[in-house]
């Protein structure tokens, strides 16, 4: 940057100014920052060209794009223009560098362009990205016929010949916004200007407004309409102020960690410092701005239906409720006296049938006054019905858009309104209880009219009474978020309300019940030993029916699908549907008696026995007889004769290695690695056979994390013979690189880790500070850790929860070797928010551990390593 002393006073003063400003920024006075940068900038402008003097050419000089909006944050370009009538005199050059070139050694980005009225018409009229650049111009100096003429040939010859143009190209640039860049309005990490509800829908409302007018139309929107969007950008505004001075660059992604001091720059400060206080504050911060956002969103969505409405040779629906019409800008009253209170809650069910909206006209009547409508619905048992049906609609989705948009569903039930908004400040959960709400209830319909796969064939034999249970379910599962245990306020809530609607009382506590236990199946299945038969009989004991159990699933999987990539993808769907059918096979059959189980165990070793013909029959039976009982529970003959198989060639290696080193500790490092596809898409199942030893389980985890894979779940098999049989579930490797190469890679790790010749810590903590390394974002959150003595008859089950890093099952199971504690079943799951890992554990001597002593001091060393940056 130029020394002061040799800078024009203009940008000198510049420079101090703005300065100054950022100084008073970066202590939380950011209200008026975009503003006033701005004017900085312009008086800058204004007073380099007093400093030029006079010039013998008409120009204009003018702001486009943002900095033409007059809103300028910390990293925004400042965009100018240097317009000329009809040509471009060679005399302008110098003059216009004396004006940029100060910005350029005050460090500011800059774009600039130099063009005739008439190009800018030309280029406007082919180019959307400048027409839309130049519906912001604002003149700041020159004469003001150039840019008048400028203006009355932009607004004659490109606004009302290609505004039409214009909009659809802007259409189509939304879904690739949305494809880029996500819904904003809901999404926990939001992209405040280009992700859909951000500062570029603000913008499209005022370019499209504007193309309105320029072609005589009649506008959309009302006056204090646009006045309120007007705030909500400016609320935006002020936002992404914050986060480019608490990221220190020019940044529009809200991203976890940037959240808490964005949120102090806003001025939303916590009680005290504690993570729980600070939590809870930028929760409040990022319902206040989703809130805003949505309403951004609803008014850019609504111009374009009625505004810039698609031609279609589709008929508009016929309505069967009176007083209502339908046009391709969607469904409205005939008159103002035909809004009563059944009538708009008949439109919004005319909406759910056919997918058109209600005209913005049509809203804003019900949202001048929603309680006034509610008033005249609630507690009447005919609006729960024409809710559900709402619901179950083809198109639900759209008219729950609208009924949450007026405030109108939310005026009916306010116990839906107390946590509409309620943000979680985690990773898990992608939206806000509301939405996420209707995105299950919307998935539940889906499923009960047969899509969606799997789901959607239970769903199609749910009956007519059931599927309005499970329907409401849905709807009042997760209303008691923000109590401690959110389930059982949910069931409350929904007896309460439900009552009030007048449901008959076996209904009102089927919905109670589904409610209280839409946790059972998920916490079952990502955190439990599956191949322990008391899991699925706890389930299916809680069940009772098979009826209950299809309508359990459903709420299962419609919640964990709306709430986000963490709670369902291809592996928590595996867990889901192993954990059904064998809850549904006791359902029907009846729990296993001992005799049965023992004839199982007899045919699945009959069996190994046939597959390992081709094997030494006394190394078979040797081997069977060393495997721990529960090998035989939770694997197939298949895949034990593989084990067998795998096992006998790492003893030949064993002993070969003794051979070649008789005074080392032969065996040490050797280890063999057996991959195939995991029972789940985009997973792999990594068998690792090896001389058991202490730290083993940790060692191969951390060498699997080295190598850039995710652990999802661990099996361990320890032989009674010294052997360590351990199943790893994982992510498909990097791109880059080919499976074989990186499970060579992952296996001469392990040996060298073992042999002492690989740090494994040290090397995981150069991976995490790599910038190489794809960081995972999450909020820092205070970890968990529980012990558990009761859900398992032989193991003690302990959960550690924290915020997510690479190697962190590698630290959990080195800490719990420490305590010498072995390790049987390892999970990886997420609990309240949090990435967690779950261990199946015993102590030496094979019993669970009670000592309470040292219980206390197994949980500070876990917290102690879970907190570790």
């Amino acid at each position: 940057m130029q020394p002061d002393n040799t800078l024009p006073p203009s940008a000198a003063r510049l420079k101090k100014a703005k300065a100054d400003l950022f100084s008073r920024a970066r202590t939380g006075n950011v209200g008026g920052f975009a503003w006033e940068y701005a004017h900085l900038v312009d008086h800058y402008f204004q007073d380099r060209i007093r400093e030029a003097g006079p010039q013998k050419f008409a120009y204009a000089l003018v702001a486009v794009g943002g900095y033409g909006r007059g809103k300028l944050c910390p990293g925004s370009d400042i965009d100018i223009l240097v317009l000329f009538k009809r040509r471009i005199p060679a005399t302008a050059d110098r003059f216009i560098k004396s004006l940029l070139f100060p910005l350029w050694d005050l460090g500011l980005d800059l774009g600039h362009g130099v063009r005739i009225v008439s190009d800018c018409v030309s280029l406007a009229r082919k180019d959307f990205q400048v027409l839309a650049s130049l519906m912001d111009a604002r003149p700041l100096a020159g004469d003001a016929l150039v840019f008048e003429t400028f203006r009355t040939t932009f607004d004659a010859k490109v606004l009302r010949k290609k505004g039409d143009s214009f909009a659809r190209s802007l259409r189509e640039h939304n879904e690739t916004r949305l494809a880029q860049y996500g819904d904003a309005s809901g999404m926990l990490e939001p992209e405040l200007k280009n992700g859909l509800g951000g500062l570029r829908d603000g913008q499209q409302v005022a370019w499209l407004s504007r193309v309105l007018d320029a072609s005589g139309r009649k506008p959309v929107f009302l006056p204090e309409e646009l006045s309120r969007l007007r705030d909500d950008q400016a609320f935006l505004n002020r936002v992404r102020t914050a986060l480019h001075l608490a990221a220190k660059r020019k940044n529009d992604r809200l991203h976890f960690d940037l959240q808490p001091p964005t949120a102090r720059l806003m001025g939303f400060t916590p009680r005290n410092d504690s993570p729980e206080a600070m939590g809870r504050t930028v929760e409040f911060f990022l319902s206040r701005l989703h809130q805003a956002m949505t309403r951004i969103k609803t008014m850019r969505e609504s111009l374009f239906q009625e505004g810039f409405c698609e031609k279609t040779a589709a008929p508009l629906p016929e309505l069967s409720i009176r007083n209502l019409a339908a046009g391709p800008e969607g469904i409205f009253f005939k008159s103002q006296a035909a809004a009563t209170p059944d009538n708009v809650l008949g439109a919004f069910l005319e909406s759910a049938r056919s997918g058109l909206p209600l005209t913005w006209g049509a809203r804003r009547i019900v949202r001048s006054n929603p309680a006034r409508f509610a008033a005249g619905l609630v507690d009447k048992p005919e609006t729960l019905s024409t809710l559900v049906e709402i619901f179950q609609a083809p198109h639900g989705g759209v008219a729950c858009q609208g009924l949450v948009e007026t405030r109108l569903l939310p005026a009916i039930l306010l116990e839906f309104g107390d946590v509409e908004h309620l943000i979680q400040f985690n990773d898990y959960h992608v939206h806000p209880v509301g939405r996420h709400t209707l995105a299950t209830v919307n998935l539940l319909s889906e499923f009960l009219s047969g899509a969606d796969g799997w789901a959607g064939e239970i769903g199609s034999h749910i009956g007519y009474r059931d599927a309005i249970i499970l329907i409401l379910a849905g709807f009042f599962h997760d209303l008691g978020k923000g109590e401690p245990n959110h389930s059982k306020a949910g069931a409350d809530i929904a007896r309460d309300v439900l009552n009030r609607y007048a449901r008959e009382t076996t209904l009102v506590e089927e919905v109670a019940f589904l409610v209280e236990h839409h946790l059972l199946m998920p916490e079952a299945a990502t955190r439990r030993d599956l191949s322990d038969e008391r899991v699925a009989a706890n389930v299916a004991a809680v069940a009772e029916n098979p009826d209950r159990l299809d309508m359990l699933y459903l709420l299962s999987v419609a919640d964990s699908m709306a709430t986000g990539p963490r709670a369902w993808n291809s592996w928590t769907r595996s867990l889901f549907g192993e954990l059904y059918f064998k809850v549904r096979n006791l359902l029907e059959h009846g729990p296993l008696s001992r005799p049965d189980a023992a004839r199982r165990l007899a045919s699945v070793r009959a069996e190994v026995h046939e597959l390992a013909a081709d094997m030494d029959p006394e190394f078979v039976e040797a081997a069977l007889g060393a495997m721990p009982m529960r090998t035989f529970l939770a694997l197939d003959a298949p895949t034990i004769a593989g084990h067998l198989k795998l096992v006998d060639t790492l003893w030949k290696d064993v002993a070969e290695d003794r051979m070649r080193k008789p005074s080392a500790i032969g065996g040490k490092g050797v280890n063999l690695i057996q991959a195939r596809p995991g029972k789940a898409a985009n997973t792999f199942e990594l068998t690792v056979a090896a001389v058991d030893q202490p730290g083993l389980f940790a060692t191969i985890a951390g060498a699997i994390s080295l190598h850039g894979l995710d652990i999802l779940a661990a099996d361990i098999f320890t032989w009674r013979d010294g052997t360590a049989v351990d199943v790893f579930t994982v992510s498909e490797p990097p791109e880059s690189l080919y499976a074989d190469e990186v499970w060579a890679r992952i296996r001469r790790s392990i040996s060298y880790a073992l042999a002492g010749k690989l740090d494994l810590a040290a090397r995981l903590e150069e991976r995490r500070n790599s910038p190489l390394t794809k960081r995972r974002t999450g909020p820092k959150l205070k970890p968990i850790v529980t012990v558990d003595n009761t859900t398992s008859d032989f193991h003690t089950v302990i959960e550690v929860a924290a915020t997510d890093r690479t190697g962190f099952l590698f630290d959990m199971a080195r800490t719990l070797a420490a305590h010498h504690l072995s390790i049987h079943l390892a999970k990886i799951a997420t609990i309240k928010g949090r990435a967690a890992d779950v261990f199946h554990v015993r102590t030496q001597d094979g019993m669970r551990l009670t000592d309470e002593t040292r219980i206390q001091a197994l949980k500070i060393d876990l917290l102690d390593a879970a907190t570790m940056a």
